[in-house]
C-alpha cells in the first residue's frame, strides 16, 4: 500500500504515531492488512497468528490475555487507517469492533471457564444432563453490533438451572458462574503492558452492582416481572446473547429461547402502558441533564462540545429511534431491531418517520459517529468532546476532509436538527407530549385532589348532571368503587380510577345522549379496570376521553366493540391518524414487515404471534374505518369497499404464510387462488361480516389435491380460530362444488365442469356476485373467464323464473318475521327482492348484453339493464336508490346495535313500493304486494 495512504492517519493520531515508533513492524503490517476490509473472518485469522502456531483451542488464561491485547491493538490501528482514509464505512467500523468484542469475549470465556473446570468440574443442567454454558449478553451498541472503535462493554450474565457441577470439588451453579464472570473481567479490562481489550460494565445486570454477577432465568424473570424499571426496557432494547461456548455437546438454544421469550414482552409491549410515558420523559431529561452534571464536576465543559450527550449529540439521535421502538415495536415486530439504522429504516418503511426526516437522521448519525471515531483515534480515549481550540478543531475536520469552515457548518445543521426531532419526539411518536398532552380535567382534579370522600364527591357529581338518571348511575359507579376488582388493584390504580369516573360522567355528559354515553362508559371502565395502562390513558388524556365519550354515545354497537377490544384505545391519542384514508399498498408492505419479523429463536415463524398480528392489524383498520364512519365521512358503499379491500389483503398475507406449512416441494409456489363469494364477493363487506370462500387451484404436481386440500384446510383454521387477540374472520365454505359434500379445495378443471353441466340455477345466481380476491392471479384469471363462460349461456327464462322464485319462497321460510315490522333485508319489497332481480337479469341477458358480467354491484348493474332497455330506465333509478337507501338503514341500525334491521311498517314507505315495481316488472306479481301494501 503506498505511505501515502498511512499519512491521514498518522497525521491525526498521537497514539498511531508512538506505536509505529515503537513498533515498526506494526506499520509494515499495516500496509499489507489495511488494503482489505477488517471482517470477522480477518480478525480470526489474525488471533490465530498472534497466539502462535500450534496453540490450543482453548488458550490458557495468561496466553489468552495477551492474545486478545495485541489482537485489539491491531484491530484498531487497521481500522483507523481505512477510516480515515476513506476506505471503511461505519458499517465495518462498528461491525469490526463488535465481531472483536464477540470473539474476546468467548475466548475470555473459554479459557476461564476450563481453568474452573479442571477444579470444579462442569455445570450441568439437572433435567437433562448436558453441560450448561453460561449465556452473555451484550447490551447497548454491543448488542446492536455498532461499538465505537473506543467502546466500553456492557455485559449481563445469565444461566439456565440451579444446581451444582459434577466435579471432586463440587460448588452450586450459582456459585460457579459468579466465580466465571469475576474471573472474565480482568482478562478483558485489566490494563498491562499489552494495553487491555475492552473496558467492561456488568451495572446493567439486575440490581447492579448490589446483585449477584451472574443471575438465573428463573430469578431474571421473577425480576422483570416484579422490579423491571422503564430505563431497563430500554437497556434490554437491544441485548442480543453472543455466541460462546466452553463445553462440547452443550445445546444453549432452550435457553435462548427462553431468554427471547422474557426480553421481547418486556421491552416491547403490547398494551403500552401509559404509566410509562412520564419515565421515558424524565429519561429524556436525564439525557439532557446527566452528562452535564458529570462533565461539569470532571472539567467544567459544556453540551455544545460533547457530541455524543450534548444537545443534537448521538444520545438524542438513539432516544429518537427508539423511542419510535419502544412505543410501537409491541405491535409492529418488524420494529424491533436491535442496531439503529436497521431500527430507523424500518421506521420509515411503517411511515413513522417521514422520507426526509428519516435520511436527514441517518446522515446526522452517520457524520456524528464518524466524529466520535475520529476523536478516539487521536489517543485511544473513551472520549466525545469535540476540541475547544479552534486549530484543533480544524484538524479534527481535515482528518475527516473536510476544510474547517465546512466542517462547523455540517456539525452545526445536523446538530440543529436533531435536537428538533428529540424536542419534538413525543409529538412525532403519536403520544403527544409535556405541554401539548392535555390538562387534566376539573373532575380528575377534584377527585384525584383527595379533597373529601371520592365516593361523596362523585354522587354529588352525578345528582346535578344527570337528573332523573342519577341513583342508578351512582349505584352502578358506586358498586365499581366497592367490588372485589377494584379494592383488590393497587392504590395508584384505585385513586386513578376514582379521579376517572367523575371525569368520564362529566365527558358524558357533553355528548348528544349523555345518560346512554355514562352507562356505556361505565362499562368500558369497569372492563378495563384492572389494565392500569387504559386507566392512565383515559384519566391522563382528557381530550381521549372526550372522543371515547363521542364514540361511545353515537353507536352501542362501537362501545361493545371498544370494551371487547381496549387495545384500540391507544388509536384515540393521535385522533387525526383515525381519519387519514387506509393505504392498503402500505399496510400489506408494513404487515408482511411485521409477520416476517414474528421469528422463535430457531428461525422458525412464531405462528401465533404471526395470527395475532393479523387480528390486531384488522381490529385496528376496522377501527379507523369505524370512526371515519361515526363521523360521516364514509358512505355506506365506500365502508363495505374498504372493508373488502381490507379483507382482500389480510386473505393474501393467509395464503402466504400458509403455503410453507404444507407444501414439502423447495422453490414452489402456490397457483391456488381464494374466490370471494356473497358479501365479500359483491364488495358490501360488514364490519362483522362472514366471509363466503371457493378456493381453486391449477397445478400439474402429482399430489396437487392432497396439498391444496391442506392449505384450504389451514387457511380455515388461521382465519378463523379463536387466538387471544380473537377471531381474525368467521368462513363459510358451502358454496364450493358439492357444498359441504365436496373437496375442499378444486381443481380449476373441475371447477368449470361442475359449473358448466352439475350447478343448480341458484349456484349461478351466487355466481353474479363472485369474484377472484387473493392469491395467484392466473388462477384467478381462469376462474373470471369461467366465470363469464358460464353467465352468458343461454338459458330457459321461464324455468330460470319458476327457480328464481322458489330460491325466494325458500329464503323467506327460512327468515319468518312475526313482529309486525318490516325487514329490510329479507321482507319481500326490501333488499333481497333487488338482489334476486339482479341476478335473474344477470343470467338472462349477460349472453347478449355482456356488460353485465362485470361484477359491479346491484346498483350499477340496474343502471346499466335500464340503459339497455331490459327495464325502464327511472325504475331502475328509482330502484336503486331505494336499494342504496335500505343498505344505509340496514348499517345505521347495527350501529346502533340492532340485532336484526327492522323498522315499522310506516317507514320507508316509497322505497318498498320501488322495490316491488321492479319485481313486478321483471319477474310478475309480488307477494309483498299483498303483505306490504304501499
Amino acid at each position: 500500500m503506498p505511505a501515502s495512504l498511512l499519512a491521514p492517519a498518522l497525521a491525526w493520531s498521537g497514539y498511531l504515531r508512538r506505536r509505529v515508533d515503537a513498533h515498526p513492524d506494526l506499520a509494515a503490517w499495516l500496509e499489507t492488512a489495511a488494503r482489505h476490509p477488517v471482517t470477522p473472518n480477518a480478525l480470526a485469522s489474525w488471533q490465530a497468528e498472534l497466539a502462535g502456531a500450534g496453540a490450543p483451542d482453548v488458550l490458557p488464561v495468561a496466553l489468552c490475555r495477551e492474545t486478545l491485547r495485541k489482537l485489539r491493538e491491531r484491530t484498531f490501528a487497521a481500522l483507523m487507517v481505512r477510516d480515515l482514509a476513506g476506505l471503511a464505512d461505519l458499517e465495518e467500523v462498528g461491525g469490526a469492533m463488535t465481531a472483536l468484542a464477540d470473539l474476546a469475549v468467548a475466548g475470555a470465556y473459554r479459557s476461564v471457564a476450563a481453568e474452573l473446570a479442571a477444579v470444579h468440574g462442569i455445570p450441568r443442567d439437572p433435567a437433562t444432563d448436558a453441560p450448561q454454558e453460561m449465556l452473555i449478553v451484550g447490551m447497548g451498541k454491543l448488542g446492536g453490533g455498532e461499538l465505537n472503535v473506543s467502546s466500553d462493554i456492557d455485559l449481563v450474565m445469565l444461566y439456565g438451572e440451579e444446581g451444582e457441577t459434577d466435579g471432586p470439588r463440587r460448588i452450586s451453579h450459582h456459585e460457579f458462574y459468579g466465580r466465571l464472570t469475576r474471573r472474565m473481567m480482568p482478562v478483558l479490562s485489566e490494563a498491562d503492558e499489552h494495553g487491555q481489550v475492552f473496558r467492561t460494565d456488568l451495572r446493567l445486570r439486575p440490581d447492579g452492582d448490589a446483585g449477584p454477577p451472574a443471575w438465573s432465568l428463573d430469578a431474571f424473570e421473577h425480576y422483570l416481572v416484579a422490579q423491571g424499571r422503564e430505563w431497563e426496557r430500554y437497556a434490554w432494547l437491544k441485548a442480543r446473547l453472543i455466541p460462546a461456548q466452553a463445553f462440547p455437546d452443550s445445546d444453549a438454544a432452550p435457553q435462548a429461547r427462553q431468554l427471547e421469550s422474557l426480553r421481547i414482552p418486556f421491552v416491547y409491549r403490547k398494551y403500552f402502558d401509559f404509566d410509562a410515558l412520564a419515565s421515558l420523559r424524565a429519561l429524556r431529561e436525564r439525557i439532557r441533564q446527566d452528562w452535564q452534571r458529570r462533565a461539569l464536576a470532571r472539567n467544567g465543559v459544556d453540551s455544545a462540545n460533547n457530541i455524543k450527550l450534548g444537545d443534537g449529540g448521538i444520545r438524542e439521535i438513539e432516544f429518537v429511534v427508539q423511542l419510535f421502538q419502544l412505543v410501537r415495536g409491541g405491535r409492529m415486530p418488524a420494529l424491533q431491531r436491535r442496531g439503529l439504522l436497521q431500527a430507523l429504516h424500518a421506521e420509515r418503511a411503517a411511515g413513522l418517520i417521514s422520507a426526509d426526516d428519516a435520511q436527514r437522521l441517518e446522515q446526522a448519525y452517520r457524520f456524528l459517529r464518524r466524529v466520535e471515531h475520529a476523536l478516539q483515534y487521536r489517543e485511544d480515549e473513551q472520549t466525545h468532546l469535540l476540541p475547544g481550540d479552534p486549530g484543533q478543531r480544524a484538524q479534527l475536520g481535515a482528518a475527516l476532509g473536510l476544510e474547517a469552515g465546512e466542517f462547523e457548518r455540517t456539525l452545526a445543521g445536523h446538530r440543529a436538527f436533531v435536537s428538533q426531532m428529540f424536542r419534538n419526539a413525543f409529538r412525532l411518536a403519536g403520544m403527544g407530549d409535556a405541554e401539548d398532552s392535555g390538562t387534566p380535567s376539573m373532575a380528575v382534579a377534584a377527585a384525584a385532589g383527595g379533597n373529601g370522600d371520592a365516593e361523596s364527591q362523585l354522587g354529588e357529581q352525578i345528582r346535578q348532571a344527570y337528573g332523573d338518571a342519577a341513583d342508578d348511575l351512582l349505584r352502578r359507579a358506586e358498586s365499581l368503587l366497592d367490588s372485589h376488582r377494584v379494592r383488590s388493584l393497587p392504590e395508584s390504580s384505585r385513586r386513578r380510577l376514582e379521579a376517572l369516573l367523575p371525569a368520564a360522567l362529566a365527558a358524558a355528559r357533553q355528548t348528544g345522549a349523555p345518560a346512554q354515553a355514562a352507562v356505556r362508559l361505565l362499562d368500558l371502565i369497569e372492563a378495563i379496570a384492572q389494565r392500569s395502562a387504559y386507566l392512565a390513558l383515559l384519566a391522563e388524556f382528557p381530550d381521549t376521553l372526550a372522543r371515547v365519550a363521542r364514540m361511545v354515545a353515537a353507536s352501542p354497537w362501537a362501545a361493545q366493540y371498544l370494551t371487547q377490544h381496549p387495545l384500540l384505545l391507544d388509536s384515540l391519542i393521535d385522533w387525526r391518524t383515525l381519519f387519514e384514508p387506509l393505504d392498503f399498498a402500505q399496510m400489506a408492505q408494513q404487515l408482511a414487515a411485521d409477520l416476517d419479523a414474528c421469528r422463535l429463536t430457531d428461525g422458525e415463524p412464531d405462528i401465533e404471534r404471526q395470527m395475532n398480528l393479523m387480528r390486531d392489524v384488522q381490529r385496528q383498520a376496522s377501527f379507523q374505518l369505524l370512526a371515519q364512519d361515526l363521523e360521516g365521512e364514509l358512505t355506506v358503499e365506500k365502508l363495505a369497499d374498504q372493508l373488502s379491500a381490507l379483507a382482500d389483503m389480510l386473505l393474501a398475507e393467509t395464503v402466504r404464510r400458509a403455503w410453507p406449512l404444507v407444501n414439502k416441494l423447495p422453490g414452489a409456489e402456490p397457483r391456488f387462488a381464494v374466490i370471494a363469494y356473497g358479501k365479500l364477493g359483491g364488495k358490501e363487506l360488514g364490519y362483522a361480516s362472514d366471509l363466503d370462500l371457493v378456493f381453486l387451484f391449477d397445478d400439474p404436481r402429482e399430489d396437487a389435491a392432497e396439498v391444496y386440500a391442506k392449505l384450504g384446510r389451514r387457511m380455515t383454521s388461521w382465519l378463523s380460530t379463536m387466538t387471544s387477540s380473537g377471531r381474525l374472520y368467521e368462513t363459510d365454505l358451502r358454496l364450493r362444488p358439492d357444498g359441504e359434500a365436496g373437496l375442499l379445495a378444486v381443481s380449476v378443471e373441475a371447477f368449470e365442469q361442475y359449473q358448466l353441466k352439475h350447478a343448480w340455477p341458484w349456484e349461478h345466481q351466487a355466481l353474479t356476485r363472485a369474484r377472484y380476491a387473493a392469491g395467484d392471479t392466473a388462477v384467478g384469471a381462469r376462474f373470471e373467464r369461467i366465470r363469464a363462460e358460464v353467465l352468458v349461456q343461454p338459458r330457459d327464462t321461464a324455468a330460470l323464473r319458476r327457480e328464481v322464485l322458489a330460491m325466494r319462497d325458500k329464503i323467506s321460510a327460512g327468515h319468518p318475521n312475526h313482529s309486525g315490522d318490516f325487514d329490510l333485508k329479507h321482507d319481500r319489497g326490501g333488499m333481497v327482492d333487488v338482489e334476486f332481480v339482479t341476478q335473474y337479469l344477470v343470467l338472462c341477458h349477460a349472453g347478449t348484453h355482456r356488460v353485465l358480467v362485470n361484477n359491479l354491484g346491484n346498483i350499477a348493474l340496474l343502471r346499466l339493464a335500464g340503459e339497455a332497455g331490459l327495464i325502464p330506465a327511472e325504475l331502475a333509478q328509482r330502484a336503486g336508490d331505494a336499494y342504496r337507501t335500505l343498505r344505509r338503514t340496514q348499517h345505521q341500525l347495527r350501529l346502533q346495535g340492532t340485532e336484526k334491521a327492522r323498522v315499522p311498517q310506516d317507514q320507508l314507505v316509497d322505497e318498498r313500493a320501488a322495490v316491488d315495481a321492479l319485481w313486478r316488472a321483471v319477474l310478475g306479481d309480488n307477494p309483498a304486494a299483498a303483505s306490504n301494501p304501499a
